[in-house]
């Protein structure tokens, strides 16, 4: 049987797997504005001549003459044919590609899908002429909001009349059968159900398009009081919210430095383009999703969030960057007064004003510090500690040791906080090194020993070993702390003498002087030091030591508590209860807790197997 792919699902692969990410698997791509540069993997070379282009989603290697899209370039380097290099791709982004479909079944999907662009084609078309070819509440409505006949043009605005089947008889009369008018989402099947209507009634029409510029959806506004205020089509194969971003099919071709401007809805966006500003874009009601930011990736190098300065605005804004975030795309915020929008703001400040702003937008470290000042804004003892607290909080989300000493200083210069102070409450409450004779630094004294105390005595040696390494390892690699930092905390060690030792290089690690005279600054920790000053550390791979370490904590921690949970079953065994039924209740209970804990060990097992591998 035939295996062919249709055109539209060859699309959607390429859409869906961005040829920058797909190559940086491979080979390690250096950034050059709008485009990306490699030595080619395709011939040796020694000066960089293979190249990407992210708006066209293409490589060409300028030395060898290689060249093609995404597909070609998985071919290539993976020595595949074009079916299985689509089988690749498709699986990388969760296409399901029907391999036994029969030609004659393709071409019928290709029929379907064509017919469903035709009528909402056709939709957009009629929306428009009623819009434009007479004077209506729409119409006055736009024109009042400061739309150009430019821009509703160029948006394909429109108006749906106040009637229950105008668009229904419009399509029919164009030979579009009713059911499937339905399956375009444009109309709804009356209670009775031997009848259709119309979906939008006198609302302002916006045509959603993909960014191949094919219309796929509506969204519509009311132009009275009623709800809900915006209506947007259903979810369709070709339709769905949480990966469109209305006004992509034009941003994606405007994207001055890589620049996209996301805001939070159409007029934003129509307001925006219309002075310029075409690079903006924005999601379709909903909150930002993953897979938004994903499509924004493959668009855009830097996304300025520009959203309402009112509190839902700001909290939106919040979010979007914990999206961004995880696709690892730069971000910028460009704040508003409060309750002013996009729209609002460039009307009545004009483009230079917006431009203005556009320049000034903040990092998103420097955002989320802003806010909190504008959270604890009074003079108050108390709303100074929550704003140093919350700084300390946002400083630790830093994973540049260069940028975050950076802003601890500059926090240190601004706020009046020590930098000993910041960074005490980024990792954990500062513990005073008396360097005086005290106890509590003896190598004898211990507290929260407990977990290490329920495995064997060769495991715990193995426990207190990589404590030493990872503790050598960041007295003698300060400038690697802070990554360090972000995957370990005081709680993940288990002597506390070693706890305190890593207590005392969290506090002192950007003060080298300290560090290189921590013998002399824990007189009652020398001994513990100078074991770990003396271990080897010179086969030590840091990263995956500190995995297979956090490893071990978590299995040591479930260990200990499964032990406690056999204690307590214990104790209730031996007591004499004359309610069975009560026993037996808090037996269920503790054994249940017990086999979530085995499911664990199991899981923590498999792991440390396929690591061994």
């Amino acid at each position: 049987m035939e295996n062919y792919f249709p055109e539209e699902l060859i699309i959607e692969i390429k859409e869906k797997n961005d040829i920058v990410e797909v190559i940086s698997q491979y080979i390690q791509l250096r950034s050059t504005g709008s485009s990306y540069k490699a030595l080619c993997p395709f011939h040796n070379e020694k000066t960089p001549s293979f190249h990407v282009n992210t708006e066209k989603q293409w490589f060409k290697c300028f030395g060898c003459g290689e060249g093609g899209d995404v597909i070609g370039f998985v071919m290539k380097i993976e020595n595949l044919d074009f079916v299985e290099a689509v089988k690749i791709l498709a699986q990388r982004a969760n296409i399901y590609i029907d391999e036994l479909a029969h030609p004659n079944e393709i071409k019928e999907r290709q029929k379907n899908d064509r017919i469903y662009y035709d009528i909402n084609r056709q939709a957009g078309r009629y929306f428009y002429d009623n819009l434009v070819q007479r004077r209506n509440l729409a119409q006055d409505y736009l024109i009042k909001r400061g739309l150009t006949i430019k821009a509703i043009r160029s948006f394909g605005l429109g108006y749906a009349l106040d009637g229950w089947d105008y668009l229904l008889n419009h399509l029919v009369k164009k030979g579009y059968s009713k059911e499937d008018i339905e399956k375009s989402g444009l109309i709804v099947k009356n209670k009775q159900k031997d009848g259709y209507y119309d979906r939008f009634r006198k609302r302002i029409m916006f045509p959603i398009f993909d960014v191949r510029g094919n219309v796929i959806a509506f969204g519509g506004r009311v132009l009275d009081d009623a709800l809900p205020k915006y209506l947007n089509s259903p979810e369709t194969k070709h339709f769905n919210k949480s990966e469109v971003l209305y006004g992509l099919h034009i941003a994606r071709k405007n994207a001055m430095n890589g620049q996209g401007i996301l805001v939070e809805g159409y007029m934003d966006v129509i307001a925006l383009h219309q002075q310029g500003f075409k690079n903006a874009i924005a999601t379709l009601g909903t909150s930002l999703t993953q897979g938004h930011a994903l499509m924004l990736k493959k668009y855009f190098n830097e996304i300025i969030i520009c959203f309402d300065g009112d509190t839902a605005g700001i909290k939106a804004t919040l979010r979007s960057i914990e999206i961004l975030q995880n696709v690892h795309i730069d971000i910028k915020v460009l704040t508003l007064p409060d309750n002013v929008d996009p729209d609002d703001f460039i009307k009545k400040k004009g483009k230079d004003a917006f431009e203005k702003k556009l320049k000034g937008a903040l990092n998103f470290i420097d955002y989320k510090i802003y806010i909190a000042q504008q959270e604890y804004a009074s003079k108050s003892l108390e709303d100074q500690i929550k704003l140093g607290k919350a700084v300390a909080n946002i400083l630790k989300q830093i994973k540049s040791p260069i940028e975050q000493e950076t802003y601890i200083k500059n926090v240190e210069e601004k706020f009046g906080i020590s930098k000993d102070a910041i960074i005490a409450e980024m990792y954990g409450r500062k513990t005073s090194v008396n360097i005086t004779n005290n106890t509590k630094y003896s190598s004898n004294h211990k507290r929260n020993n407990k977990y290490i105390e329920s495995l064997p005595l060769v495991e715990q040696k193995g426990y207190i070993i990589a404590e030493k390494q990872l503790l050598k390892f960041m007295l003698t690699n300060p400038e690697l702390i802070s990554s360090i930092l972000q995957k370990i905390d005081l709680d993940d060690f288990i002597l506390e003498s070693h706890r305190d030792i890593f207590q005392y290089i969290i506090n002192n690690f950007h003060n080298k002087e300290n560090l290189d005279n921590i013998k002399e600054k824990l007189p009652n920790l020398q001994k513990e030091v100078k074991s770990i000053l003396d271990i080897d550390i010179q086969q030590m791979d840091m990263n995956k030591s500190i995995e297979k370490y956090k490893t071990k904590i978590k299995r040591s921690k479930l260990l200990y508590q499964r032990n406690k949970l056999k204690e307590q079953q214990n104790i209730i065994m031996s007591e004499e209860n004359p309610n069975k039924e009560e026993v037996e209740k808090q037996l269920l209970k503790l054994g249940v807790e017990m086999m979530k804990i085995n499911i664990e060990l199991q899981k923590l097992q498999s792991e440390e197997r396929r690591e061994q591998h």
